[in-house]
């Protein structure tokens, strides 16, 4: 089922599924029909330039960057066509949720990027993009982009980045995952019921990594058990396998892998303007990793993000000086 957009298709904001037939994965698994959804909002121009591609996050999906979409915002759509997509394994794409479950293909970064190289070549016709845009593992996405497929986008914008997945990021990722294996319930992922009690300590694991001690030092207990409830609610929403599978294609993330040469070689390619945005107390992800990228890319900018909310800087409450800062950084860079 194609999607194809015609040069003056109107503005609208409707999930619409583009299907792959006979994608192969990484490992030479053959999915007969993988489906990615998606969203469109704004007009393309004539000159089918100005489309925008938005990555999101390992845990969220196409809508996490709803409040910075339409007129006059940060994803102007008086300016740019803006495409945001469910990556592999989640939203409303193909995923081990859909009733698979164990069976479904493990596959990696470099899968959901050729999954959504297909959607926008193929399914609505661009050849270029004026920029990607990607947060956590979507900067993981948006970098093999540029390493792949150096044609299409004018410019990149990684939020968290890294060129591999670092053992501290490993490390957590694995005893995330070790919360949900250890649970009766899980049963090796052949589960009769989803493990929501696995998933919910999955989630209490991972919030004191995705904020900075500083910041777990300044909210009340009062705050810090709302939060951690949050979390934990968040994490008990997935399909156990469609988690686990997620979580392991970010921790195999390496875009040195597989190519000749290796990683040096591999960030040669990706010779566009490139906006790393780290945060500045980011224990997840170390912003050592896109210090080391600056200088690796051919044309970097750098701008870490101040504050200490640590890996949610990334995708910051609205109105805070974080916020502010990351819509400012990136309508600066989109503008030159």
């Amino acid at each position: 089922m194609a999607a194809f957009v015609a040069a003056a298709c109107p503005a609208f904001a409707e999930t619409q599924v583009y299907s792959l037939f006979d994608f192969q994965f990484e490992d030479g698994t053959v999915m007969p029909e993988l489906r990615i959804a998606y969203e469109t909002q704004g007009t393309l121009a004539p000159a089918r330039d100005n489309a925008i591609l938005l990555l999101h996050e390992t845990l969220r999906d196409h809508h996490t960057y709803d409040e910075m979409i339409g007129p006059g915002k940060v994803f102007d759509t008086n300016k740019y066509f803006v495409i945001a997509a469910d990556a592999i394994g989640g939203g409303e794409s193909s995923s081990p949720g859909d009733g698979s479950g164990q069976d479904f293909p493990r596959y990696t970064i470099r899968d959901v990027m050729a999954a959504e190289y297909g959607l926008v070549s193929s399914g609505l016709g661009l050849a270029q993009l004026r920029a990607i845009v990607g947060r956590s593992m979507g900067a993981f996405v948006g970098l093999e982009w540029g390493v792949r497929h150096p044609e299409m986008p004018a410019s990149l914008v990684l939020l968290a980045p890294t060129a591999r997945s670092d053992a501290n990021y490993q490390m957590i990722i694995d005893l995330m995952t070790s919360a949900i294996a250890l649970d009766p319930d899980w049963n090796g992922g052949h589960y009769e019921r989803n493990p929501v009690e696995a998933l919910r300590h999955a989630g209490m694991t991972y919030f004191p990594w995705s904020v900075s001690a500083a910041y777990l030092d300044r909210i009340s207990a009062a705050q810090l058990s709302q939060k951690s409830e949050a979390i934990a609610k968040s994490f008990a929403g997935w399909d156990a396998n469609s988690l686990v599978l997620r979580l392991a294609a970010c921790r195999e993330h390496d875009v040195g892998a597989s190519f000749p040469g290796g990683l040096g070689a591999a960030l040669a390619q990706a010779t566009m303007p490139v906006l790393l945005m780290p945060s500045a107390s980011d224990r997840l992800i170390d912003p050592a990793n896109a210090q080391r990228l600056r200088a690796a890319l051919p044309h970097a900018t750098y701008a870490e993000i101040p504050g200490d909310l640590g890996h949610r800087a990334i995708a910051p409450p609205s109105e805070t000086r974080e916020a502010e800062f990351v819509e400012r950084s990136i309508r600066d860079f989109l503008g030159k």
